[in-house]
């Protein structure tokens, strides 16, 4: 009789504590083993011995990027040691018939707690266990997950899975679906059906070849697994969990989704719903992205999906009863809803809907025929169509007269989360192939080469500032006939290139359909972005590594990035704290207020020299400071605007004729006049940078509420050079590190297009009717 093996599991919150910090976490499993070969901070350890919780613990720092809090580290270490499974007494002390006290109880905990303790002291565990785990949780092909799934399991080796370990695959199966929220009640037979089902010889056992066949071909495993998640091909539902709000039906076996948690499966797609034990037979009726040859018709027909489209007929405009079973149509392209009866009246072709000038259709994609083609023994051309698909390298977009089509990038890790929502809305909307991961895709390159030779395209960045200057640096690498404009849709905490374009300080789940009516009515502008150069000092003390050399927002030196530093480093300790954008505000708020206590970067202006231009600032004169910003948008920290607002022309004049009087009394601290410096006009695409001076870290707090006007304007210049004599924290557009002494030059890169959004339309008040 084989020895059964059992792991102590982990909770659900737990679980998703441990996904949080896999997410924030650059590093792969593969970069982990590679610490173990020669110069490896783990090199002194044998990676095919067992290993300690002390090694265990430093491995999990590395891995995570980010020091993993105690108890969560010692449990995952527990869940991986091996112990034999317990046969259950003939008399169950913890059965709920028979009366415990509450000292047994305690006794119980007591004695679990110090065998867990004994665990930690001495257990040991195999880094192999712990490689196949982290391997399943990373973006690896489902070929390889399934192959380190059946190496986790295969715990004797012997290279086929017998009933006890297929026993154990279930059970964690289910403790998977019980993670991710479906509804477990009808699961477990399910998926002992499905392990059956996998035995193709009929031998009660499984080798790695039936595990492999079955389990790219089973769906409930792919999703369990978290494999089902990328557009396959054409007509091939991708399907993901779903609580549905509203009575929803499946389309198969036309019966109510019953349950109290994720009641289905529903496609992303094309929003096919059916039951987990109905998903097996699924149609593959999903959408079509692309044509297979040129010679297809160029005419695009509405793909129906029926029932759970609650709404109004677009013929009739009568109410569809959706909640009485599967009844209605719905255009999953141009989002019309039908009755049944109302089909007829139709005509099959469709435009694609009111946003048809944002969608590619799948009549404007097919694939690439180059002019050296391999010919196969048959003598046709030859096309590796997987490859094709995969990674869209051997598809080709036709322009569509009449257009502007929209290349979507979304970044999941920005805004706490709401990345992953909006890409599956973004995929819904528009053609599957407009849309890309940036976490998945490694980047936006892929996305912009596909897109590149289209005329007429804009760019949607959905993320933060870092993610807009990530596409901004990619984009410069890519060799366009005319540079797409960027739209941006805010999902990051500060926005604030976001802000400046009138594109909010954040996504609050609106309508997508208000998004796409705001990119049509844009206009395009010219950005400015800078080059940003560091020299180190004589002394060539070490510090952090620079971030980036391209200022897209704004640089700065001193209290500012001290309070951002702060943040940073919190983050990297605990990134499960930041996970919204309430909490970083909030964050930012008590570092800020810890800063104006300390008073780090005192007295900054005597270690600092400023030159503008070519003429040195006089910082000695005037308030002191304790930062320097320089601004190459009018927005910063969130949306404060530190130059001040634009002044009218009337405004303008009255200011200059004040300067005029008081010039005599004002000590000029700048490369230009303070005439001219209060009278500057703050521009994105003017090829001008603007310097400000900070006098405390609640300057720029004041400035954000009214309570002061500005920031104190030092100058506004083509060329800025900066010689630091101390070391500094310093920020590049949100991005602190710690500088030594240094010089720092910049100077102007290229300009970019952008889209400046249109202006939100002012609300309405009773104010108004006596302003």
């Amino acid at each position: 009789m084989a020895l059964l093996l059992q792991w102590q599991k982990m909770s659900p919150s737990q679980f998703k504590q441990l996904q949080e910090l896999l997410e924030y976490s650059s590093k792969s499993i593969k970069d982990i083993l590679k610490e173990f070969d020669d110069n490896g901070s783990l090199s002194i350890y044998n990676k095919e011995e067992p290993i300690k919780y002390e090694t265990f613990k430093l491995l999990m720092t590395i891995y995570l990027d980010s020091v993993p809090p105690e108890d969560l580290s010692r449990q995952l270490f527990l869940s991986f040691i091996k112990r034999p499974a317990k046969l259950a007494p003939l008399q169950d002390a913890n059965d709920p018939w028979i009366r415990q006290s509450s000292s047994s109880l305690a006794i119980s905990a007591k004695a679990a707690a110090r065998r867990n303790s004994i665990e930690i002291k001495n257990g040991s565990i195999l880094l192999k266990d712990v490689v196949c785990y982290f391997s399943l949780l990373e973006a690896n092909t489902p070929d390889d997950k399934l192959e380190f799934m059946f190496r986790l399991y295969d715990s004797d080796g012997n290279g086929i899975l017998d009933s006890s370990e297929i026993e154990c695959i279930v059970n964690q199966m289910m403790s998977v679906a019980e993670y991710l929220g479906w509804d477990v009640t009808e699961l477990k037979p399910i998926l002992k059906n499905m392990m059956v089902e996998i035995d193709y010889d009929a031998d009660g056992t499984v080798s790695l070849d039936e595990w492999k066949r079955g389990g790219m071909t089973t769906i409930p495993l792919l999703v369990l697994l978290g494999l089902d998640t990328n557009i396959k091909d054409d007509g091939v539902h991708v399907w993901r969990l779903k609580h549905f709000n509203k009575p929803s039906y499946c389309n198969l076996c036309l019966n109510m989704l019953m349950g109290l948690g994720k009641q289905g499966l529903s496609c992303k797609l094309c929003k096919y719903t059916v039951h987990e034990r109905c998903v097996q037979r699924a149609p593959s009726s999903c959408i079509t992205t692309y044509v297979k040859s040129t010679k297809t018709s160029q005419v695009l027909h509405h793909h129906w999906v029926e029932g759970n489209n609650p709404g109004k007929c677009h013929k009739c405009h009568k109410s569809i009863k959706s909640y009485n079973g599967v009844t209605g149509l719905h255009c999953r392209w141009c989002k019309i809803n039908l009755h049944n009866k109302c089909t007829s009246q139709v005509p099959p072709e469709c435009d694609l809907g009111e946003f048809k000038e944002h969608i590619v259709p799948p009549t404007a994609i097919c694939p690439v025929v180059l002019e050296r083609q391999r010919i196969g023994q048959s003598g046709r051309p030859s096309l590796n169509r997987a490859d094709s698909i995969v990674d869209g390298s051997g598809l080709q977009i036709y322009p569509v007269a009449g257009t502007q089509p929209l290349l979507v990038f979304v970044n999941p890790k920005s805004g706490g989360k709401q990345g992953d929502r909006l890409m599956r809305k973004m995929q819904y909307f528009l053609n599957p192939r407009q849309v890309y991961n940036l976490i998945k895709d490694r980047g936006p390159m892929t996305g912009l080469q596909f897109f590149k030779d289209l005329p007429d395209t804009r760019v949607l960045v959905c993320g933060g500032d870092g993610t807009v200057g990530w596409l901004l640096d990619a984009m410069d690498k890519v060799n366009f006939e005319k540079r797409p404009p960027v739209c941006v849709l805010p999902l990051g905490t500060g926005n604030d290139m976001a802000r400046c374009l009138r594109w909010g300080g954040g996504y609050q789940g609106e309508s997508l359909g208000k998004v796409f009516d705001r990119i049509s009515r844009s206009e395009e502008v010219m950005m400015d972005r800078w080059n940003i150069e560091f020299s180190a000092a004589a002394d060539d003390e070490k510090g952090d590594p620079i971030p980036c050399n391209i200022i897209n927002n704004y640089f700065s030196i001193g209290v500012d990035a001290s309070i951002a530093h702060m943040f940073h480093t919190m983050r990297e300790k605990h990134p499960e704290k930041f996970n919204s954008r309430m909490k970083n505000k909030l964050w930012y708020f008590e570092f800020g207020t810890s800063e104006t206590f300390f008073k780090t970067c005192k007295n900054l202006h005597e270690a600092i020299d400023v030159m503008c231009d070519g003429c040195s600032l006089d910082l000695a004169h005037g308030p002191s400071l304790e930062g320097i910003a320089i601004l190459n948008i009018p927005s910063i920290h969130a949306g404060t605007d530190l130059w001040g607002e634009n002044a009218t022309q009337k405004k303008r004049k009255k200011q200059q004729k004040q300067a005029r009087k008081d010039r005599d009394r004002e000590v000029s601290s700048s490369s230009m006049s303070s005439v001219d410096l209060h009278c500057a006009v703050q521009d994105i695409g003017d090829g001008l940078i603007e310097v400000i001076g900070l006098e405390n870290s609640m300057h720029a707090a004041q400035v954000k509420v009214g309570i002061r006007s500005s920031g104190r304007r030092l100058a506004q210049c083509q060329t800025v050079v900066i010689r630091t004599h101390s070391r500094f924290p310093m920020q590049i557009d949100g991005e602190p590190w710690i500088q030594p002494p240094c010089t720092i030059s910049i100077s102007h890169k290229n300009q970019v297009p952008m889209c400046m959004a249109p202006p939100s339309p002012k609300r309405k008040s009773l104010f108004n009717i006596f302003s």
